[in-house]
């Protein structure tokens, strides 16, 4: 496991599906909703994606900074970046790099329970993990929980926005690139 201080300078914009729950709902198989989620969302929306398609789980409105503070959480994929403002961006804003494609947004479109979120620009710590999923995820939490936790601890968490990237889309093995907003 690695951690280190990442910037983003562009707000990224995700749709997907969403749930509300609780770290304490989640620690019980009867109560928890996130595998419910991800299972429906692998289901329902990764076979509209392109292969290799990077895909987010985020977090946020976050009720407190306890375990009974409610959350929500968007199963998603990336429909585009936007630059934060006063900055300029690398990319053309004619080019759809970045954008759904037709067939993915027609196939989002029919779906009402599709919600869009946006990933703020700012400052994140990042812990990355390698491995089998769910367990690889579940590892990079806990290291965080331990890190932020910890009365040494160098950083203060927003509490805004925090998610997880899963590199090139793979949700059964591969990284998981879990961001932490930081003050």
């Amino acid at each position: 496991m690695t951690s280190k201080i990442k910037e983003l300078s562009e707000a990224i914009v995700c749709k997907g599906i969403s749930v509300r729950t609780t770290n304490n709902a989640e620690i019980s198989h009867d109560t928890a909703k996130l595998g419910r989620l991800w299972q429906k969302f692998y289901q329902n929306h990764v076979e509209h994606l392109s292969e290799g398609e990077d895909i987010y789980g985020v977090f946020h409105n976050y009720e407190s900074d306890d375990l009974v503070g409610a959350f929500d959480v968007v199963a998603s994929w990336k429909v585009k970046s936007e630059p934060v403002e006063g900055q300029d961006s690398d990319e053309d804003s004619n080019e759809d790099s970045n954008v759904l494609s037709a067939e993915n947004i027609l196939s989002a479109a029919h779906s009402s329970d599709v919600v869009t979120v946006a990933i703020p620009a700012g400052r994140y710590l990042v812990f990355s993990e390698e491995g089998h999923m769910p367990n690889t995820v579940m590892n990079a939490w806990e290291k965080a929980w331990e890190y932020f936790h910890d009365s040494n601890c160098e950083h203060t968490r927003t509490y805004n926005v925090d998610f997880e990237h899963y590199i090139g889309g793979n949700l059964e093995y591969g990284q998981v690139d879990l961001y932490i907003g930081i003050e």
